[in-house]
């Protein structure tokens, strides 16, 4: 049985509009938390304790971007918690189970392991579901489905916690949903009607079971940002990661510092102090010349015609070869020709100017 309370929306309890953003939303709720925080109203506590849950839980919704737009997309139904979101005839099974009156705070009081409370309610509705899950395996002929393991109460161990959300994370219902089917098979006039018949139920049943299995893994998310054993092992698990990074911070930093007092104190070996032989003085000459050689290598591969510098001796002999070089020394030639006319002409010239003086 669903919990029985009046389900009002969030964005009403918090007295804004469905497009409030972040910094709106804050200001609503902690203007309410401090009107109905229940130190604060002690000549009416229950009704303060009541609206303060109900306050801080449309706030945690709405603050999640997640949540939210999960809300928005769903907010009807989760009004109406249980009638068609179509407006229609309902016609789902007696024995269905309405979720959406579960997507509040004040589907639960306290978390506690009393009735009532987060781990009874919560442990309650996951174990009816996953008594129909199995009762729809075996009508499907798959009596190996795996059940769920249980919610547990609040000081149930990690292990369990654990594997009950690792269980429900990856829910994909067996149900057939046949109760969404819109037509009658039997009354089809031929056998075209009746396909196209039996396939728009299809459809349907596929939509049913992609909403329901939507909800689900929803409803568990959920739950899970709120159980507290869930909370601390998450605190546990950053706690355990600050310390493991500071862990490995000081290890590098004792590794550089081991690394710099060595380096500080390094002697030069005997045999590096003394003067190199004779041969290792060659040698060492051998490979200067060498480079230097290399160098004067690089310099040469340049072709003042075109202008253009080569990396390898290949690029050069290729460019050598090239048309478009040819072309440029051959126009340099003849360039050099008549430079060298001019030249000859103007010097006889001169000469002649000579014998005639």
């Amino acid at each position: 049985m669903p919990p029985k309370y009046k389900m009002r929306c969030h964005y009403d309890v918090l007295g804004v509009n469905r497009d409030a953003d972040d910094a709106e939303l804050k200001r609503a709720y902690r203007k309410l938390a401090l009107e109905w925080h229940p130190d604060k109203n002690a000549h009416r506590q229950e009704e303060a304790e009541e609206r303060f849950k109900e306050v801080r839980g449309a706030y945690e919704t709405l603050s999640d971007p997640n949540e939210r737009a999960w809300y928005d997309s769903h907010r009807e139904a989760i009004l109406k918690a249980g009638k068609h979101a179509a407006g229609g005839e309902d016609m789902r099974p007696e024995d269905e189970i309405d979720l959406m009156p579960y997507f509040t705070s004040n589907a639960f009081r306290g978390f506690g392991d009393d009735p009532g409370g987060f781990y009874q309610t919560y442990g309650t509705l996951f174990a009816a579901l996953d008594k129909q899950e199995q009762a729809a395996s075996l009508a499907a002929g798959k009596d190996h489905f795996k059940a769920s393991p249980a919610f547990g109460a609040s000081d149930a161990p990690w292990t369990q916690v654990k594997a009950f959300y690792a269980h429900w994370g990856l829910f994909a219902t067996m149900k057939t949903f046949a109760w969404a089917d819109e037509y009658n098979l039997a009354e089809a006039q031929n056998r075209k009607v009746r396909r196209l018949m039996d396939e728009e139920n299809k459809k349907l049943r596929r939509g049913e079971a992609r909403e329901f299995n939507d909800t689900v893994r929803q409803l568990i998310a959920f739950v899970r940002k709120r159980d507290k054993r869930f909370i601390a092992h998450s605190a546990e698990q950053a706690k355990l990661e600050k310390a493991r990074a500071a862990a490995a911070e000081r290890k590098r930093a004792a590794a550089k510092k081991a690394k710099a007092e060595a380096a500080s104190a390094y002697v030069e070996a005997d045999w590096a102090q003394a003067e190199a032989p004779e041969w290792l003085a060659r040698e060492i000459e051998k490979e200067e010349e060498a480079k230097a050689r290399k160098e004067a290598r690089k310099q040469d591969l340049y072709c003042p015609v075109c202008k253009k510098k080569f990396k390898s001796q290949k690029q050069w002999e290729n460019h050598e070869q090239s048309k478009q070089h040819k072309a440029a020394v051959q126009r340099l030639k003849e360039q050099m020709m008549e430079d060298e006319e001019v030249v000859k002409a103007a010097l006889e010239d001169e000469e002649s100017e000579g014998e005639s003086d």
